[in-house]
């Protein structure tokens, strides 16, 4: 009788049935498609593996919430809002309830609208076709996933990984800060920031044991792939080495941490940071990481009537620019696209790119976006954020949320470009120079979710 009690009191909790769906749905580009993570026209050619939208729907009591991971570089706020309203329609969850996120592989598809202005012709139709089919596949993902629910049990573990990681913003000799400064590059004194480490996943299995599904966040922008064909890039290799090693019908969704300042490449070392090598290289590290902590999980009770899910409106401060500054944004857009010997430098057409952003699509106004929420009784968050987020931000986050278990994605239902912290505006560089919206709003995002987050665990208490 002891021995039975036993095993009862180190299992996870089931009461209130959790149930988890899930499914996968090919996003891969046609040849011909741009090629996303700049701002010209790079077409992409045969893929070199396939491209995945993948779905997780929970269930408990009634209550149902869905995550979605799409192997692209972002998806901004129209497509999220067009893949929501056709989940509603289908009638298995509200649209509402779904956090739609990209793993954000720059070997994947263009998706930044005012980049595909540049497109003619054929590529132009290839794009316009592959956007418009968009929402309707990460519908069928999530509808699909809907269909396939069972019940699960939970579980979590945290680790640390900091060999693959590397802040790609440096103090040089001169007093600057400068993003990217190059490999074994002499001005080079110090990272001007830290890297967020921890490893942290969600494992769901069958009663009986079996293997379904692995959430997996971790902080690494997702540029190591570096080839000419399409790619899920690192996240692909992950889900294919934890399938090989536990089972080959488990999903594994990767959900991208903050990485708004945070690459692959080691400056302190001539070898070669990109390219297919280099995504299998950090593909596997993260999967023999994992592997080690599905050793060290706890499980995570998750009783009755505990599966919410919570969101709130955010309006961030823009930046202004008036005509004559968009007018000149334009004309440097305008040459870059020519093609001339004396195009504009780059950080010149980062600038213009931001401005007409700003001033056309938001129209100088506050940007109006979402944080988001997924949470399983007071244990565990998923938190969204909605934008390329400096980590220390997101480190923020997790150090303030009172649930002891948080994981924190960004690229979450919107793509805002970079969201620096406020230390980075006057340092300036790359992130800077291309963020939308005023020096502060980098904290107010990570305060808004912290809130919505202790909110929430209020809740979970009086429960």
């Amino acid at each position: 009788m002891r021995f039975v009690l036993l095993i009862l009191l180190c299992a996870p909790l089931t009461a209130g049935g959790l149930l988890l769906g899930r499914a996968e749905v090919k996003i891969t580009p046609p040849d011909g498609m741009p090629m996303g993570g700049g701002f010209t026209i790079r077409l992409g050619k045969a893929a070199h593996d396939d491209l995945l939208c993948k779905a997780l729907v929970f269930e408990q009591d009634g209550a149902r919430a869905a995550l979605v991971s799409c192997d692209v570089e972002s998806l901004h706020r129209a497509w999220v809002v067009a893949a929501r309203k056709r989940i509603t329609a289908a009638g298995w969850i509200p649209g509402d309830r779904v956090m739609i996120t990209a793993t954000h592989s720059h070997s994947g598809p263009e998706m930044t609208p005012l980049v595909l202005e540049g497109a003619k012709g054929e590529t132009l139709k290839i794009s316009q076709a592959y956007h418009d089919a968009l929402p309707t596949k990460i519908a069928q993902a999530v509808c699909e996933a809907a269909k396939s629910l069972t019940p699960v049990r939970v579980w979590f573990a945290r680790g640390h990984e900091d060999s693959i990681s590397f802040n790609r913003r440096y103090l040089m000799k001169d007093g600057s800060v400068r993003t990217n400064p190059g490999q074994m590059n002499p001005d080079i004194v110090r990272p001007a920031g830290p890297i967020d480490p921890e490893l942290s996943l969600v494992y769901f299995d069958a009663p009986d044991g079996t293997p379904i599904a692995t959430i997996v966040n971790f902080a690494l922008h997702t540029t190591a792939w570096g080839g000419p064909g399409f790619s899920a890039d690192f996240p692909g290799v992950l889900a294919r080495r934890l399938a090989e090693a536990k089972s080959p019908a488990m999903t594994t969704l990767f959900l991208q941490g903050c990485s708004g300042n945070i690459n692959q490449v080691d400056v302190g070392t001539r070898e070669k940071q990109s390219g297919p090598a280099v995504s299998e290289r950090i593909g596997t590290i993260l999967a023999a990481g994992v592997l080690k902590l599905y050793r060290k999980m706890e499980a995570v009770p998750v009783p009755g009537a505990s599966l919410r899910v919570r969101s709130k409106a955010v309006r961030l401060p823009a930046l202004q620019y008036g005509p004559e500054q968009l007018a000149a944004a334009r004309e440097t857009i305008s040459r870059a696209r020519s093609g001339a010997r004396d195009g504009p430098k780059f950080l010149d057409l980062v600038e213009a790119f931001k401005i007409v952003n700003v001033a056309e699509v938001h129209k100088n106004q506050p940007i109006e976006t979402e944080v988001q929420a997924i949470l399983f009784a007071g244990q565990l968050a998923i938190a969204g954020l909605p934008a390329e987020v400096f980590t220390e931000l997101g480190m923020m986050v997790k150090g303030a949320s009172p649930f002891p278990r948080t994981l924190v994605s960004e690229l979450a239902n919107d793509m805002l470009d970079y969201i620096p912290n406020l230390r980075a505006y006057p340092e300036g560089s790359y992130e800077p120079t291309t963020a939308r919206c005023a020096p502060g709003c980098g904290e107010h995002l990570a305060t808004e979710m912290t809130n919505l987050l202790i909110g929430a665990y209020r809740e979970s208490l009086v429960r």
